[in-house]
């Protein structure tokens, strides 16, 4: 089965945090399972390194070489996700474009997504969401 980490699922896996639900560990190590993140997570990691809204115990040429170890699969950002981001909708109570490009992957790419953020729940008819 496809999975799609948001990117807090993503941290609390490769951190072995208690956070990550036993199902979503479960899942994320079944090796019959396509696990992947998207580039876009990687990329509000860095933001928010630098802005200092994110500390990670590891800096992050580990985290990534954690995330290669775990055959984790970093999905580029193609030009089908960015068409796809005109048609997520736009909630007034959600406005992350990372979240928002996390989810036009999942539609795009149709796996299963992995979150626990309330606010994924908003697109719950176009992608299917696990934790």
């Amino acid at each position: 089965m496809p999975l799609l980490l948001d990117t807090h699922a993503l941290l609390w896996f490769i951190g072995g945090d208690n956070q990550l639900s036993a199902q979503a560990r479960k899942l994320i190590e079944d090796p019959s399972n396509r696990v992947m993140v998207s580039t876009i997570s990687l990329v509000e990691m860095t933001i928010k390194i630098k802005l200092n809204k994110l500390s990670l115990k590891k800096p992050l040429n580990e985290i990534y070489r954690d995330i290669r170890s775990a055959f984790i699969e970093v999905l580029p950002i193609s030009p089908s996700h960015l068409i796809e981001y005109q048609n997520v909708p736009l909630y007034a109570e959600h406005r992350d474009p990372f979240d928002r490009l996390i989810i036009a992957t999942a539609v795009v790419e149709k796996p299963e997504v992995i979150s626990l953020d309330p606010k994924f729940q908003y697109y719950k008819d176009l992608v299917d969401i696990r934790w």
